[in-house]
């Protein structure tokens, strides 16, 4: 089976998303006090929100928040869970959102390494930056650079993470398959902490967080890296 767009293949999953693949429960609320240390209470878009998990922490943590996915049966999950706005569109096409509408975007749970198709990223990085106010920041989770297993043979599918496997798709791409889901796999974008330089060019402030528990981050070793960058 040839790998899948991002929106075929969350829509193949979600019915066993938040069983199998989702973060631990106790992550959401963490993540979105942290977001509070840094922000104050504003509205913000959940880009790639998946079957809500974030909304509901976001909004006690005094966040107004709007999700957005590409995949209706993630939202259909998600709209059981919240009473925040929902929006179906495809980010690959744009944000269906006025420019400088907000101060706060959150992308979290990888979702920025779903845009692996030629320029779908740089494309994605203008339009939060037309969408933000000044002043305004993007929070984006990424994988850590490290956690890509080596490739001893090229080519070959190594273990990425429990019933996750990798295997090298083209410059700075990877196939990632599941496993326990008929061999379901999709592209996605390997991001190196130097790639972060070219991607926020013309960003007032960029910061690199090694997850949000504190702490300083390792180039060398780490499971996240938590991007923040300011217009």
């Amino acid at each position: 089976m040839p790998p899948l767009d991002s929106r075929a293949f969350y829509e193949r999953v979600a019915g066993v998303y938040d069983q199998s693949y989702a973060y631990p429960k106790g992550l959401g609320p963490r993540q979105a006090l942290w977001l509070a240390r840094l922000f104050a209470p504003c509205p913000v878009l959940d880009l790639g929100c998946g079957t809500g998990r974030m909304l509901g922490p976001l909004a006690r943590a005094g966040f107004r928040p709007v999700g957005l996915d590409c995949s209706p049966s993630m939202l259909e999950r998600a709209q059981r869970k919240t009473v925040a706005p929902l929006i179906q569109a495809d980010a690959r096409r744009g944000l269906p959102l006025l420019d400088a509408s907000l101060n706060l975007i959150i992308s979290l749970h990888a979702t920025l390494i779903h845009f692996a198709g030629p320029g779908e990223l740089e494309a994605l990085l203008e339009e939060t930056r037309r969408v933000l106010a000044p002043g305004g920041a993007l929070v984006a989770e990424l994988p850590h650079p490290a956690t890509y297993p080596a490739e001893p043979v090229p080519g070959a599918w190594r273990q990425y993470q429990p019933g996750m496997l990798c295997r090298h798709a083209g410059a700075a791409l990877e196939e990632l398959r599941l496993e326990e889901q008929d061999g379901l796999s999709t592209l996605i974008r390997v991001i190196r902490l130097g790639d972060l330089k070219k991607l926020f060019t013309g960003w007032r402030r960029v910061e690199v967080h090694p997850g949000f528990g504190g702490g300083r981050f390792r180039p060398d070793r780490g499971e996240v890296m938590v991007v923040v960058a300011w217009v």
